[in-house]
Formats: structure tokens, sequence, C-alpha cells
């Protein structure tokens, strides 16, 4: 008996030895690395996939599904029980003369497809994971991309409202240069002081949203400052888009859209699952017995199955019914949303374009062309301080607005790239080839 135990604890020792290694979450730096210098989009794209602590989390949620499909697969442990019969009585079964021992293995056995279907929901499950972490990496490059185009927006911001400083400046050194001959009231020169300090507080306020911009980008990477000296590169040039159709197409193949269908087959693999629980389980159970009394040994072995009277798992049954059901909903709600965004979004990009284009050819031209004339006419006297001033705004509030459109189209574009899951020069050759 003794051979028979040191043998039963070796085996057990090499089963608990044998379990498959799974390797650990990676490790992830606390905060993402300071930049110094110029910053163009490649780098920023570049730290963000690194460092972003959203996208670094959506990983390691794929690692644990994947753990969850190894544990779905394994059996459960043996159970072992001893017991002894006949000893301490009266008489003949005084002490352990009489005894009878018996040691039992008995091993749960889930039948009816349990470890299958369990194994296919937790599938599922990493499959579903999977989507979402490409969905995570498309919100981070598209949130990056967006926050690089607002930093360079306000870079441009302030270079204009530094422009029109200097403009303004300039301006009010001709009106004292006229105060000073005598051919304006010296209240114009108050007037013009005035404005250059107006203009000076609107290039500090630039300055400030410039700051946060820089702010919010280096956030991406997880960063809490802004290091980086500036942003390098340019908004991209409003162009025409590709057309809707080919667009759609597009959107059916994203992440977004696919992740859906994954969603859909995990709740039927739940159902499923659900499903099989209405068959018991089996234990099944052998091991020796020993008689003291004659020193003979024989084998015991025997079974149990809990008795299906009455269906136990019904509710959590009709339960994963409902959560199918709900999830068909779900999703027809988000593929609705998905493709109303997309109409959404092409409405703005073409509207950006629009605007953009008749800004740049036509008003912020005629407002330069404005401009130069009404300076030349005032230091010739033929225009008032208040034309020159309405002049510079004109041209200020001309520039502005191009600029909002040129950074609203940048802005819809990648909205665009995050819909279709493709950047945008992908999605025009895309369109290309199929036309």
């Amino acid at each position: 008996m003794q051979a028979f135990f040191r043998s039963l604890v070796t085996v057990l020792a090499l089963l608990s030895g044998a379990s498959a290694a799974v390797a650990g979450p990676a490790d992830i730096p606390a905060s993402g690395p300071a930049v110094t210098g110029e910053l163009s989009l490649a780098e920023a794209l570049e730290l963000a996939a690194e460092f972003n602590p959203v996208l670094a989390a959506a990983r390691n949620q794929v690692g644990a599904a994947q753990s969850r499909v190894l544990q779905a697969g394994r059996w459960a442990n043996p159970e072992l029980e001893f017991e002894i019969e006949n000893f301490g009585g009266n008489d003949d079964l005084h002490g352990f003369e009489s005894a009878e021992s018996t040691l039992l293995i008995s091993q749960p056995l889930r039948i009816g497809g349990k470890i299958k279907r369990g194994r296919a929901v937790a599938e599922s499950d990493s499959a579903v994971a999977g989507r979402l972490q490409e969905t995570v990496e498309l919100d981070v490059r598209a949130r990056t991309t967006s926050a690089f185009y607002s930093v360079l927006t306000a870079q441009e911001r302030v270079g204009l409202s530094q422009e029109l400083l200097n403009l303004a400046r300039s301006f009010s050194d001709t009106v004292d240069a006229r105060v000073e001959a005598g051919k304006v009231s010296p209240v114009e020169a108050t007037r013009a002081r005035m404005e250059v300090a107006a203009v000076r507080i609107r290039l500090i306020r630039a300055g400030r949203e410039l700051e946060v911009a820089r702010v919010r980008l280096s956030a991406m990477w997880g960063a809490s400052s802004a290091d980086f000296r500036r942003a390098s590169g340019e908004l991209p040039r409003p162009v025409a888009r590709p057309v809707a159709s080919e667009l759609e197409a597009l959107v059916r193949q994203t992440p977004d859209m696919l992740v859906l269908a994954e969603q859909q087959q995990r709740s039927e693999r739940v159902v499923a699952l659900e499903k099989s629980f209405r068959i018991p389980d089996l234990t099944v159970a052998a091991g020796p017995r020993r008689f003291s009394e004659t020193g003979d040994t024989a084998w015991v072995a025997g079974f149990s199955l809990p008795l299906p009277v009455f269906d136990a798992n019904k509710g959590a049954h009709r339960a994963a019914e409902f959560e199918l059901e709900s999830t068909r909903r779900r999703n027809q709600a988000a593929r609705v949303e998905i493709e109303t965004g997309l109409v959404s979004v092409v409405q703005r990009l073409d509207a950006a374009v629009e605007i953009a284009t008749a800004l740049e050819v036509e008003v912020v031209p005629a407002a330069t062309s404005a401009l130069d004339a009404v300076e030349i006419g005032y230091s010739e006297g033929k225009f008032g301080f208040l034309d020159v001033i309405d002049a510079q705004r004109t041209l200020f509030d001309a520039r502005s607005i191009l600029l909002d459109s040129i950074a609203e189209y940048a802005l819809a574009r990648v909205d665009l790239e995050r819909l279709v899951g493709a950047g945008f020069e992908h999605v025009a050759v895309q369109s290309a080839r199929v036309e």
C-alpha cells in the first residue's frame, strides 16, 4: 500500500507540472518618452502606437482572451478519495484487523459537447478582442492624426496673428508719421495703438490654444507635457474625394463591421453552450480495496450521474437567447450608425472643399488687393483710418476662415480614413482601380 501511495504522489506531481506555460502581459512603460525638437506626423503615430495606454490595454485584453481559450479546453482535475471501513468496533471488528480500506480516483467528465462549445465561446471572445484591438488601433491613429493637425492649425493661427500684428504695427507707424506731418488728428494714432493692442491679445490667445493642442497631442503617447518644439508638416490640401459607392464597399470590410459579426457568432455559441448543460456531467471512479483480515486486494469501480429531474439551467439558457436577440438589435443599430456616419463625413468633406476653394481662389485674393489699395489710398489721403482697419480685419477674417476650412477638411478626412479603415491615398487608389 505504501508503494501504491508513493506512485500516486509521483503521478500527481508530474500532472501538476505538465501545465503549459502561458506568456504573461508585456511590460508597458508607465509614461511616454519626452520628445524634443521638431515632430513629424509619422513620428507622432509611431509614438502613439508604442506608448498609448488605451492601445496597450486592448493588447492585454487580447492576451487575456487567448489565455481563456487555453483554459476552456482543459479538463477538471481528478479527485482522490480514501476511506476505511469496519474498524474500531466490537469483538471481531475490534481494531483494524477486519478493516477494509479503499482508495478511489474519480474523474469528472463533461459530456454533451460542453468542452467543445465552451472552447468555441472562448475562441469567439478572442476573435472579438482581436477585432476590438484593431478598432482601437484605428481610433488611436485617427485621434493622433487629428491632434497633430490641430497643432498645425494652431501654429498657423499663431503665425497669422503675428502677421496681422506686424501689419497693425506698420500701419500704426504710418499713422504716427501722418500725425507728425499734421495730416491727421492725434486721435487716429491712439486708435491705431489700440488696434495693435487688440491684435496682440489675439496673438496671446492663439499661443495659449497652441499650448493646449500640443499637450493633447503629447497625451496620445502617455506624456503629461509637451516637450517637442513644434510640429513639422502641412495640413492636407483639399482635393476631391473618392466616390461614395466605393467608400461604402470599404466600410463593410472594416473591423467595426467585422466585430459585429463576431459578436453575434459569440452570442449564438453561448446559446449552444447553455443548451448543452441540460445533459448532466458524468463522474467515473476506480481504485483498489484492501481487506486487512485476509490481506487480499480487489478493485472497485463506479460512476455517478445527476438525475435531470429539473432543468436547473433553464434560466441561463433563456437569458442567453435574450442576449442573442439583444446583440442582433445592437448590431443593426451599429450598422445604421456607421452608414449614416459615412454620409455625414462625406458631406463635411464636400463642404470643406467647396468653401476652401472659394476662399482661396476668390475671397482672400480680393481682400488682399483691397487692403493694398486702401493702404496706398490712405497714404495719399483718399481713404480714412476706419477704411484701413476694416480692410485689415476683412483680410484677417477671410484668411482665418480659409484656415478653418482647411482644418475642417483635414479633420473630416481623418474621420473618413477612420470609417473606411485605410489612408486617404489608399482609398483613392482603390476607387480608381475599381473604376
